[in-house]
């Protein structure tokens, strides 16, 4: 067994799970509590060329509480020959709020041996996003199969193999659970209490999947705000601008304190376009399915990249609008107190 420790994509997860899949064809048995759109995009872009496109892949999480994003299921069954289940997926789709009858909460990923027993194993801390694989400081180990007595790997599989048989195939829930989703997820605009004073306007957007602009192989760093988003960033006002000019430009600040200078356009298709820091030099490892927000600091911009549970967590008594584009996806802004 090789104990780890994940500290800022030192020692990763992600790395780790690479590794017991180079170099062979074994099949693939992923259990998660839950999966977000930032795991599924890491999964996707460090990963998909390691399975390759006919490795069996299976993947079980759960829809408790609804923490699994209904998008990041479907983005896996891209990925090789995968299958996917919902455990108690049944119950818990109709359930208030997706409450559990009883908690899933794995954390383990497998490589089977022709035979069904296990090859290595990867057992941690984290769920399957992007901090839980890559930027989090989780715990996890690796176990050798060749190096553990039959009896407890044949105990191990078995479990795993119930509950695999017990669970429901994604395609009989995922319409249901997206639906309900929807309602679950929908921001709702409160606002400030009336005695608070005036406070600091933050501006925030859905990201969504972002377009491989810097290859298959590396998280994107592009995407379109709706119009008019550059005044919200510290733009000054550009009053019916030109396809394909320049609105004007941002010192972006990340959280390591680094300044990054970035041009936002006004693109061809009459959406802004602004191309935001290389995500895995400066803390964000990947931009898909998170919730940006900007706020404004006299001549810079803080650039914060959230979950979306944690984001309406943090921020969802203060959003103080809402707007949603052609795509589905949300913006508005957010008001906090001084």
């Amino acid at each position: 067994m090789k104990p780890y420790i994940q500290v800022q994509s030192q020692q990763s997860t992600l790395e780790h799970w690479k590794k017991i899949l180079a170099g062979n064809k074994l099949h693939s048995f992923a259990a998660f509590a839950y999966v977000t759109d930032s795991g599924a995009a890491e999964v996707r872009t460090r990963l998909k060329s390691t399975i390759g496109k006919s490795r069996k892949c299976r993947w079980l999480f759960s829809f408790d509480y609804g923490r699994s994003h209904p998008t990041a299921l479907k983005k896996l069954t891209e990925i090789g020959n995968s299958t996917i289940r919902i455990y108690d997926g049944e119950y818990v789709v109709q359930a208030k709020s997706f409450t559990p009858r009883v908690s899933y909460h794995l954390k383990t990923a497998l490589t089977l041996q022709r035979d069904g027993y296990p090859c290595h194993q990867i057992v941690g801390s984290g769920n399957l996003s992007a901090s839980g694989l890559l930027s989090g400081i989780e715990a996890g180990c690796i176990v050798d199969y060749s190096e553990v007595d039959q009896k407890s790997g044949t105990t191990v599989i078995s479990a795993l193999e119930k509950l695999w048989e017990g669970s429901t195939p994604l395609e009989k829930v995922i319409k249901d659970y997206e639906k309900r989703y929807k309602t679950i997820i929908q921001p709702a605009v409160s606002g400030p209490d009336h005695d608070d004073a005036p406070g600091t306007t933050l501006f925030w957007i859905d990201i969504g999947y972002v377009t491989k602009n810097r290859g298959a192989d590396k998280p994107g760093n592009q995407f379109d705000l709706p119009k008019g988003s550059h005044v919200h960033l510290g733009v000054k006002k550009v009053r019916n601008p030109e396809r394909n000019s320049v609105l004007g430009d941002l010192n972006i600040r990340t959280p390591d304190g680094e300044v990054v200078e970035r041009t936002m356009r006004f693109g061809n298709n009459e959406m802004e376009k602004l191309t935001l820091p290389i995500p895995e030099d400066y803390g964000y490892h990947s931009y898909d399915g998170k919730i940006l927000t900007f706020s404004v600091d006299g001549d810079e911009v803080l650039l914060e990249a959230y979950e979306p549970e944690d984001f309406y967590r943090i921020y969802g008594r203060r959003i103080s609008s809402v707007g949603e584009m052609r795509s589905g996806r949300k913006y508005g802004t957010i008001l906090l107190p001084h």
